[in-house]
């Protein structure tokens, strides 16, 4: 064999093993840079993370236990017991003997203290003192609106005979402003005084000269009255004997001149607003539009003897410049 041949194959060989080599190369990546001494795989873009909403679970009926209080030594506030007055019993009074002039001074007895007429013949002013049966020993009181303000009123419960018709009247003593006042807790200012003249049934009895004294200033007419608060009155109530008659007199005509400062009064002191609401009307402006009904019923009974209607029976109201008590 030749030499040529000889070697031939072992080149041949070499070449195809070159060749093997390089194809083996080029098929199998090359890694740079890793710091891994393995191959891992390529990075992928990473997902930023999102708020995902997870479903919360519904909340159940089970009740979250709450902090309970423990009891302490601390008085739970109660509402304040509001006085209640005691009713008062019904206790009438029983007639003395009692006569002025040749007239005999019963529960129907009534005197015109003043009556003035107008030039045309027309009534200008009227007053009157008048008789009543105490029902009681007390003092009452009801809350009215006058003039837009809430007054307490105090009042006593009395019968007058109006001809032949024996009906309940409020006589109005006194009044202050505010709703549902007791006695026991008003202040101490000229609306918790009343007037009282207490005199004996054997006495001589002369309404006009009473009257008259009455119009006296305060100082010369004190001998005559006593000026007494409302807590004293009702002591005093309680301490008369059974036989008592009671008088009150007061204006229930006045004239036109005086509406003016009537209404001042009535705005200012409420117990000007008390005694003279039941003869003043007023419209839903407050203001004074004449006189009431009550005044005309007073008027046609005291000056002319007519009978009060019979709507009017148990409803009559009457108030007090002064008192006159006359007992045996």
């Amino acid at each position: 064999m030749k030499p040529f041949k000889r070697l031939r194959s072992p080149v041949l060989i070499a070449i195809l093993c070159v060749f093997l080599a390089a194809s083996f190369s080029a098929c199998t990546p090359i890694y740079e840079g890793r710091p891994t001494a393995f191959p891992t795989v390529a990075p992928t873009d990473t997902l930023e993370p999102t708020a995902t909403h997870t479903a919360t679970p519904a909340p159940t009926s089970t009740m979250t236990p709450t902090p309970t209080m423990t009891p302490t030594a601390t008085l739970v506030p109660t509402p304040t017991s509001t006085f209640t007055p005691t009713p008062i019993p019904t206790r009438l009074a029983n007639l003395p003997v009692l006569v002025t002039g040749n007239q005999v001074v019963d529960w129907s007895y009534s005197y015109l203290t003043q009556k003035e007429n107008r030039t045309d013949g027309g009534l200008l002013n009227l007053s009157g003192m008048v008789s009543f049966q105490l029902m009681d020993r007390g003092i009452h009181s009801e809350t009215i609106s006058i003039l837009g303000e809430e007054v307490t009123v105090f009042y006593l419960r009395v019968r007058h005979q109006f001809n032949n018709t024996l009906s309940e009247v409020k006589l109005i003593l006194t009044g202050f402003y505010g709703a549902n006042l007791e006695i026991r807790n008003l202040p101490a200012d000229g609306s918790t005084y009343v007037s009282v003249h207490s005199r004996r049934a054997t006495d001589l009895f002369e309404p006009w000269k009473l009257h008259q004294e009455w119009t006296l200033p305060p100082a010369q007419r004190e001998p005559l009255f006593n000026t007494m608060r409302l807590s004293e009155l009702e002591q005093y109530l309680r301490n008369l004997p059974e036989q008592v008659i009671l008088l009150a007199d007061h204006p229930v005509i006045l004239e036109r001149d005086s509406w003016n400062q009537i209404y001042l009064d009535m705005d200012r002191i409420s117990a000007s607003a008390a005694r003279f609401y039941p003869f003043f009307a007023f419209n839903e402006l407050n203001q004074m539009t004449g006189q009431t009904t009550m005044s005309f019923v007073w008027q046609n009974y005291l000056n002319s003897g007519v009978d009060i209607p019979a709507d009017q029976i148990n409803k009559m109201v009457f108030s007090a410049d002064y008192l006159v008590f006359v007992t045996p």
